[in-house]
């Protein structure tokens, strides 16, 4: 081709070439403002934080133990793992009183020693008969070998 030619379309389709370039430079802008502003969008929520969790993976086996320890002092227990930390809900009897309650931190006594160290626990405790006191929380890191209770109520 000759070069008058190619000057001749240019100028022709002059309008066409800005257009391009424009919609080119906004991909690339908003390509940038996403990175800035959005660079963890495709990594897990939880980080590598789970990282080795399939080792010691809490089974069914492990949940219906942690049921029946409540079993005799509660109406209802569920159980529910979330990341790194096992979630007890206990509604408890009647008649369950603040010093039985906080005895529920033998969880740990079912669970191995690994699993103890990995997850960390969470014990919420109801009594819909007494109000005044409960209910109450009790949590353990993994870290730490015995469980911090809310303060006494009432």
């Amino acid at each position: 081709m000759d070069i008058k030619k190619i000057k001749k379309f240019v100028k022709k389709h002059i309008n066409l070439f800005v257009l391009i370039g424009v919609i080119l430079l906004c991909f690339l802008g908003i390509g940038m403002v996403k990175y800035i502003f959005f660079p963890t969008e495709t990594k897990a929520i939880y980080g590598n934080r789970l990282d080795g969790r399939n080792k010691v993976k809490i089974t069914e086996e492990d949940i219906n133990k942690i049921k029946d320890l409540y079993k005799d002092s509660s109406k209802e227990t569920t159980v529910r793992i979330q990341g790194r930390i096992i979630y007890v809900d206990i509604n408890g009897n009647d008649d369950l009183t603040l010093d039985v309650a906080k005895g529920f931190g033998k969880i740990v006594d079912v669970l191995s020693d690994d699993k103890k160290a990995y997850y960390d626990i969470q014990i919420i405790v109801k009594n819909t008969a007494n109000t005044a006191q409960f209910p109450i929380i009790g949590y353990k890191q993994h870290t730490r070998d015995a469980f911090n209770w809310t303060k006494d109520r009432g």
